[in-house]
Parts: C-alpha cells; sequence; structure tokens
C-alpha cells in the first residue's frame, strides 16, 4: 500500500526562498533545488527570482521537453497543496505543446554566457524595478520615479544610488537617449569582462575570453586599414551608431509599459509578460530590420522559439491574449519611440523637483565645490 501524499501550503513553501534553502514547485510536486541553484545551466537568478512559489509557466517557457526527466532528483516528497492553473496560463501550456509538436522549437543559432544571464534574468522578472536588469540603468536612465528611492538591484547584488550626479543625467535623460544608444555597445562589451572576470561561475570562459581577445585585436586592425584618422574615425562612429538602432530598439519594447516592484509571482507569470512588453507594428518585407524583437509578446511568452518564427505564431498569441482579455500591446516604430522618449521626460521632469532631496555624491559636490 502507497504512503499518503504529504502536501504543504504556498506560505510554507514560501519560507524556503534563499539561498541553501530554496524550493519552488512545478505542476504540484515541490523540488528542493538548493544544491542545483549553482549549476543551473540558465544561471542562478531564474531559481533565486522564483524560489518559495510556482514557477511552471516560467519552467514550461525555458525548458524544452528533455528537461522534465531531471525534476525527479529534486523532488523533496511533497506536494503543493494550493497549486491551482488559471484559464490562460492552460491554454498558453496548449500552445507550448502545439508548437513543439510542430518542431518550431528547434535550435536555429547559439548561445553566450553573458547573454543567458542577463536575458533569463530579464525574462523571468519582466519590467521589475529591482529585478529585472533591463531596466537598471542609473545613473544614465531612469523608467520611473521610483527609482529615485536608491533600490537595491538583486541582479547586481548592490544599490542603485540615485545621487546629484544620476539627478543631473536623469533631469536630461530625453535628450541623451538617442546619443547615449548610439555607444551603448561599450556597456555590454564591458558587462561581458566584468562577468568574465568575476569569482562567478562561467561555463566555457576561457573560450568566452578567448573570442573577446580575437575580437579586439581584428577590430583596430581593421580601422587601421582605412588610410586616414579621419575616416578611422568616421567609421567606428558608423558602426558604432548603426549598432546603436538595435539598442534603441530594446529600450522601445519595455521602456514605456508598465513596472512593478518585488520579485515575479509564478502564477502571474503569464500576464507580468503581456503587460510588461510593446510589440512594433511592421510589414514583413521590415523583419530583418527589427531582427524579430517586433514580436516582444510573442518572444517573452516563448523565449525558446527561433525568431524567424514569431510571425508564425503571432495570431495565436493575439487570439489567447482577446481571449483571457490580457493586453496585447503593439505601436509603430515612431509611435514606440514616442512612447519611451515621454516616458523618459516624464521621469527626467519628476528627477528636477529638488524639494525631494538625494543622498550626496561626494565625488559630484568635490567637483562642483568652489574657493
Amino acid at each position: 500500500m502507497s504512503e499518503p501524499k504529504r502536501y504543504i501550503t504556498s506560505e510554507e513553501l514560501k519560507k524556503h526562498k534563499k539561498p541553501g534553502d530554496l524550493w519552488i514547485s512545478i505542476q504540484g510536486k515541490v523540488y528542493d533545488v538548493s544544491e542545483w541553484v549553482n549549476h543551473h545551466p540558465g544561471g542562478e537568478h531564474p531559481l533565486l527570482n522564483l524560489a518559495g512559489q510556482d514557477a511552471t509557466d516560467a519552467f514550461v517557457a525555458f525548458h524544452p521537453g528533455t528537461a522534465w526527466q531531471y525534476l525527479d532528483k529534486f523532488f523533496n516528497g511533497f506536494y503543493f497543496e494550493d497549486y491551482s492553473v488559471s484559464d490562460a496560463s492552460k491554454d498558453y501550456r496548449k500552445l507550448v505543446y502545439e508548437f513543439s509538436k510542430m518542431g518550431l522549437f528547434d535550435k536555429k543559432g547559439i548561445s553566450i554566457e553573458w547573454w543567458k544571464w542577463n536575458h533569463n534574468s530579464h525574462h523571468i522578472a519582466c519590467n521589475s524595478l529591482d529585478y529585472d536588469p533591463d531596466l537598471q540603468h542609473l545613473p544614465f536612465f531612469a523608467v520611473s520615479s521610483k527609482l529615485f528611492s536608491s533600490i537595491t538591484s538583486y541582479f547586481y547584488d548592490r544599490k542603485l544610488n540615485f545621487d546629484s550626479f544620476a539627478r543631473f543625467l536623469v533631469s536630461n535623460q530625453h535628450f541623451t537617449f538617442y546619443p547615449v544608444m548610439c555607444f551603448a555597445r561599450i556597456n555590454l562589451w564591458a558587462q561581458s569582462f566584468i562577468l568574465l572576470f568575476s569569482d562567478r561561475k562561467v561555463p566555457n570562459r576561457i573560450q568566452e575570453i578567448f573570442g573577446l581577445l580575437v575580437f579586439w585585436i581584428w577590430y583596430p586592425l581593421l580601422v587601421s586599414c582605412l588610410p586616414s584618422w579621419s575616416e578611422r574615425l568616421m567609421f567606428v562612429i558608423a558602426s558604432f551608431t548603426v549598432c546603436g538602432i538595435q539598442h534603441v530598439q530594446f529600450c522601445l519594447n519595455h521602456f514605456s509599459s508598465s513596472v512593478y516592484f518585488g520579485p515575479p509571482k509564478g502564477n502571474d507569470w503569464f500576464e507580468k509578460q503581456t503587460n510588461g512588453t510593446l510589440g512594433i507594428k511592421c510589414s514583413s518585407w521590415m523583419d530583418w530590420f527589427h531582427g524579430g524583437l517586433q514580436f516582444q509578446v510573442e518572444h517573452h511568452l516563448f523565449p525558446r522559439l527561433p525568431r524567424c518564427h514569431l510571425r508564425k505564431i503571432s495570431p495565436f498569441v493575439k487570439e489567447l491574449c482577446k481571449k483571457h482579455g490580457l493586453p496585447y500591446n503593439c505601436a509603430s516604430f515612431w509611435e514606440a519611440n514616442v512612447m519611451t522618449v515621454a516616458t523618459l521626460k516624464n521621469a527626467a521632469m519628476q528627477a528636477r523637483d529638488f524639494t525631494k532631496p538625494v543622498p550626496r555624491n561626494l565625488v559630484w559636490e568635490a567637483v562642483n565645490t568652489h574657493g
């Protein structure tokens, strides 16, 4: 005779949400991933962000069917008493199953460790001010006045200081947005080096460092082939500016969308993805320009799907959102730019309100000292 099932409530599950004591629930079964978190291929942040709650939809979105067979080794014998599935989640999981049968999840490209670390955290905690790294750009940008309280980033594990220097930059961010985007790729290079030379566990660290070194040997050599310094400078500026178009696109997809505080909740994961994203309307002949980023809602709901299939599944996603009364936010490229700049301007005007003091930046104060 089999032993009776042991159940735990959501309140009991919430007690296990810290490093060293990390439980999650997937389809009603509870798993202890405390030891696994540092070996998780997608990085530790997705597990830490969803700890102590149901993570079924996120697991379905980010893992192939073959991943289910590995769950049993983490099963701790408990079942989630409060496990329930919303109608929206049921239909979403059906779509994942149908797309999988159609072979749409077959790989079409490769991944990079920094991209996985950042990108997975962004998707899990879409538009959370303190958990989503894609909204944490102080001192340069702030999409909400809520960032003025110098919140702690759970991704970077440090405080995002809103001091006098940050206030000055944010107060003018609607003017500096496009110029900064022209050189935003420098930040990606910097973040890559910071990760690769950090104490974090990084798979393929040597290969990644080698790849970056090859690029930084090749790029100066390429530039040196041009006959004059003026042409070299123009080439570098042009290459940065063209890449800046993609960085603008990244911001359009999220800067003007709704934001929230705190970790994501597994039971409204589907809803958070639709609320925090903005798609771009365009004809199929312009897909090359946007590179699939125009289907941002689709990309967030099905992050494993190659971008070449996003237009194909778009009608299904629109119908699913309509059926459950969820937003399918979409705007033209021009409208999205206007909305983004308006969001930045709104936060900039609030940053100029000097009736709200900010902590002093001693370096900034010293630079501006007279006498």
